[in-house]
């Protein structure tokens, strides 16, 4: 019995996952204001990827990612020293974009913040 549970619940995964269409939203969250620099992440409403960019450019797949900071500890902050424009776009498991952002395309529908630093 434990082992037919065990295969009924990797079809209904499967599933899930053939059936998702929700999209990713996530947003930026400062962390941390220091003197002279800023350290921020960001949240999603779902396990995504985060493509971004500091340089004011376009995010695409060959962005920056956004990565664990390591095992068990949650996502990543990033650290500016300046003020600074971050791009950013997410693309979950299923493949469903943030906003129907197309990165290969020339949108410009993405994400867009100002990060300040004191």
């Amino acid at each position: 019995m434990e082992f037919a549970n065990g295969n009924i619940a990797f079809l209904e995964v499967a599933r899930a996952y053939a059936t998702d269409k929700i999209q990713p939203k996530t947003s930026l969250k400062i962390v941390k204001q220091e003197a002279g620099a800023t350290a921020f992440t960001f949240s999603t409403s779902e396990p995504a990827n985060v493509h971004y960019t500091l340089d004011g450019s376009r995010p695409t797949y060959g962005s920056a990612k956004l990565a664990l900071a390591g095992m068990r500890e949650g996502l990543q902050s990033i650290t500016v020293n300046s003020d600074t424009t971050v791009n950013w776009f997410s693309i979950d498991i299923a493949g469903n974009e943030e906003s129907n952002y197309k990165p290969d395309c020339n949108g410009g529908n993405y994400n867009k913040q100002r990060v300040g630093v004191q």
